[in-house]
């Protein structure tokens, strides 16, 4: 403004009423010596302060000749200021004031008035002209500073925008996987509390809700509810439980009673449908914000919020799928299973019991739960190959010829061929063919030797034979267990992984003489 105010012939002060400050112009030489004087200080802050006690403040002449101008006063939440331009006329240095200030200012008349033709204006008659014209300039940079606040907010608008937009992005992605809803959830729950200005967002399942494993009738809640959670949720599931599609309001005030007056504020709360029924509901509530404009909830986080609990809709309807999927998959593995027990009555529960064994020797790894599965699901199936095998071969209680053996020796591959059709069984493949090699390369189909073996079935091999060597079978009883760990111990490093073998050997086998038990009162035959 000072460069606006020079062109018009205008010296500037800032006169600030809260501190009482007054910022002089910065002007050098002997002009400015005598602008910043103490009498011409005292002349602007006496006429400003006035002018800020006045509503239309108008210019006045403070001396013979010189002028100042208001540039309306600044009243804002911010700052009590006026802004104050003064011009000179010709005639006023020859006014004997001027010489007096100059004395007082310490400096040469002749040399101030030399410094000050920059300030030195029209006379009287334009007075009116230079003050409109200092008030538009004023305007002009009050709605700068207005325009400025705007592109500030729209700035962090756009920002939260963006922010809430990446959100969405990752959310939906990470609700992609289908494993583990029960951590999933919660985990949407906290990473939507940072990005939107709501004290706590929960999410409530409700007990139609059958397809998520562990969130059933559950309540998650990220960050601080201002009651108990017990309190919320019993006041959630009383409001919201049962309510319709129809019967729907997404923004509830206290004056509503209910979680709104228990939390004291408004809450969104958004529907989470599947297959046109209401299976949850996603709330949020206690919105910061410095004013209670700030504090009331905006469209575009309850679009946020609606776009969010749409996500979740779609995620528990492909976990419903994805159940059904899973169903479906095991029922046919269970099946191929009972379709091997079917043929041999001796043999009843094998494949379950090493898929149980199987399971605990890779959780003893470290594996994940998704590869534990794996192996779990590879011993069901592992023996399947044997509905192939002649079942006078199976059932033969004496020693078996060379050629009866390699008919049993096909069963690997034939359960290979049967299930390698199926997609879902790819990673369980190399468990059904190769739970019969051994660590010396003497085994079959292929006599892979060492890590050469597929992790898969150096697991199950040991599974397997702990089984196989631990039930009774056709033509020999079983043998107890420290008979079969000490063997697995001897054959670790030729049979079996020199890794894998004494880790099995310290496994918990109570859930497996569970399972034997159980196995043995289906069959008829003792273990």
């Amino acid at each position: 403004m000072a460069d606006d105010c020079r062109e018009l012939r205008l010296a500037l002060w800032y006169v600030d009423a809260q501190t009482s400050g007054v910022i002089e112009p910065a002007d050098v030489g002997p002009g400015g010596q005598w602008l910043r004087s103490a009498s011409q200080r005292d002349q602007i802050e006496h006429h400003a302060k006035g002018w800020l006690s006045e509503a239309q403040p108008k210019p006045c002449q403070i001396q013979p000749g010189c002028w100042a101008f208001p540039a309306l006063a600044l009243r804002n939440r911010r700052v009590t200021a006026v802004i104050v331009g003064v011009t000179l006329e010709a005639s006023a240095f020859d006014q004997p004031w001027f010489g007096a200030s100059c004395r007082e200012a310490g400096v040469d008349p002749a040399s101030a008035r030399s410094g000050l033709a920059t300030y030195t204006g029209p006379g009287k008659a334009d007075v009116p002209l230079l003050s409109a014209a200092l008030r538009q300039i004023e305007r002009d940079h009050a709605q700068t500073d207005l325009d400025a606040v705007a592109i500030d907010q729209f700035s962090e608008q756009l920002l939260d925008s963006y922010e809430q937009t990446n959100l969405l992005f990752r959310l939906a992605r990470a609700m992609n996987g289908l494993d583990n809803p029960e951590d999933l959830i919660p985990t949407c729950c906290n990473q939507m509390l940072p990005v939107l200005p709501f004290k706590w967002i929960a999410v409530k399942f409700w007990d139609n809700a059958r397809d998520l494993k562990g969130l059933t009738n559950r309540l998650v809640v990220a960050g601080d509810l201002p009651c108990t959670t017990e309190t919320f949720h019993g006041a959630v599931t009383e409001q919201f439980g049962g309510r319709r599609q129809q019967d729907w309001t997404r923004l509830l005030d206290p004056s509503s009673g209910g979680v709104p007056e228990l939390v004291g504020s408004e809450v969104v709360v958004d529907q989470i449908i599947h297959d046109d029924e209401v299976v949850g509901v996603l709330l949020a509530g206690n919105k910061v914000g410095n004013s209670p404009m700030e504090s009331d909830v905006s469209s575009g986080e309850m679009l946020f919020l609606e776009a969010t609990s749409n996500l979740m809709g779609v995620f528990h309807e492909n976990i419903a799928r994805f159940t059904e999927q899973r169903e479906l998959f095991t029922g046919t593995v269970r099946a191929l299973t009972s379709s091997i027990d079917a043929k041999d009555e001796y043999t009843r529960g094998h494949s379950e019991r090493v898929a149980y064994l199987g399971a605990r020797l890779a959780q003893a790894l470290g594996l994940d739960a998704q590869i534990v599965e794996q192996v779990h699901t590879a011993g069901l199936v592992h023996d399947v190959g044997k509905i192939g095998i002649p079942e006078d071969v199976l059932r033969k209680t004496g020693r078996l010829t060379d050629e009866e053996f390699g008919q049993i020796k096909r069963h690997p591959g034939i359960g290979y061929e049967i299930l390698k059709g199926i997609p879902a069984m790819k990673p369980m493949l190399p468990g059904v063919l190769y739970h019969h090699e051994r660590w010396d390369g003497n085994g079959y189909p292929e006599k892979l030797k060492g890590e050469g073996i597929p992790l898969i079935g150096r697991i199950l091999a040991c599974a397997d034979t702990f089984d196989a060597m631990s039930s009774t079978r056709s033509y020999r009883p079983a043998l107890p267990h420290q008979a079969v760990l000490d063997e697995i111990t001897r054959c670790a490093g030729t049979q079996f992984d020199p890794r894998l073998a004494p880790l099995f050997v310290t496994l918990n086998f109570d859930g497996y003489d569970q399972m034997v038990q159980e196995h043995q009162a289906l069959s008829g035959f003792a273990a």
